[in-house]
């Protein structure tokens, strides 16, 4: 009787793994051609995409903090996201620096006013709210400005390629080889093999749209070549931040945009990271 619940339990398991991953494919079938139409017109219709994305993820991380006494503040961090995305879209730093500022002076004093006399209280909450603006908002903002600079077309596809290659080639390498727990506490599902096969699969992907773009030099087969790590970090510190808010994935309860993946900051978790590594080598790195 015990064996034939088990195996019924078995059946019941995979048939959820066969319907879940069914409902993966179609959002990406659907979702990845927009994306990259939208991407390809660049423009105001780009930057739109973009802040959709990074209001929905801002509400997705504030979101996370809701069972706790610390707890980020959607109702500045969103607008200050806002600023650091317009910022870019002007090509205005003035801006996105004064609303950091301004943000950071009306949290502080919002949560003064909540709990008067609690300083390391009220820290916290400003250090949170700041740490959602800063891990959602600047990539954001990184993603508007490389689009808009010479090659930015090529480079986001380069990008994309890196980082939705190597979670497509982890994640079948997972089911077929996986055996060994990457960060078993932050990740139960994550296996070595799996990120095995994805850095080398990431790889590829990226290293040839390099190819086809006309971008190859040693410096950017290097790139891309650590970008897949950079990736699968990204995918983990995502998970970290999940656990300390004991949060099973980021969606806002409700609101399922990307069905099949959870929330959105589940499914950029990885692009907020590759996106933030080529910002810096290309843009903040004198000589790049």
């Amino acid at each position: 009787m015990s064996s034939v619940s088990k195996d019924s339990s078995t059946k019941s398991t995979n048939n959820r793994m066969l319907s879940n991953f069914r409902v993966r494919y179609l959002t990406a079938l659907i979702l990845l051609p927009l994306v990259l139409f939208i991407e390809y017109l660049g423009g105001t219709a780009w930057i739109a995409l973009i802040t959709v994305m990074a209001v929905v993820g801002g509400l997705e991380f504030f979101m996370f903090a809701s069972g706790k006494p610390i707890q980020g503040s959607a109702l500045i961090g969103v607008p200050m996201i806002l600023g650091l995305l317009l910022g870019f879209a002007l090509d205005t730093p003035t801006i996105w620096i004064v609303g950091l500022a301004v943000g950071t002076l009306a949290t502080l004093i919002l949560e003064i006013a909540r709990h008067p006399g609690n300083l390391r209280r009220t820290l916290w909450q400003v250090g949170i709210t700041l740490a959602g603006v800063a891990y959602v908002g600047f990539p954001s903002g990184f993603l508007i400005d490389i689009r808009m600079r010479e090659s930015g077309l090529a480079w986001i596809l380069v990008i994309f390629a890196a980082t939705w290659g190597t979670d497509t080639f982890a994640y079948f390498g997972g089911r077929l080889f996986g055996k060994t727990k990457l960060a078993p506490k932050l990740s139960p599902n994550k296996t070595v093999e799996g990120a095995i096969v994805g850095i080398l699969g990431g790889f590829l992907i990226a290293l040839a749209f390099l190819i086809v773009s006309d971008l190859v030099s040693i410096r950017n087969v290097l790139i891309v070549a650590i970008a897949p790590l950079v990736a699968i970090a990204g995918d983990l510190l995502e998970s970290a931040i999940k656990r300390y808010f004991q949060v099973k994935d980021s969606h806002i309860a409700g609101l399922n945009i990307v069905p099949g993946h959870g929330g959105v900051l589940d499914r950029v978790d990885a692009l907020l990271m590759v996106t933030s590594f080529f910002y810096m080598i290309f843009v903040l790195v004198p000589g790049s």
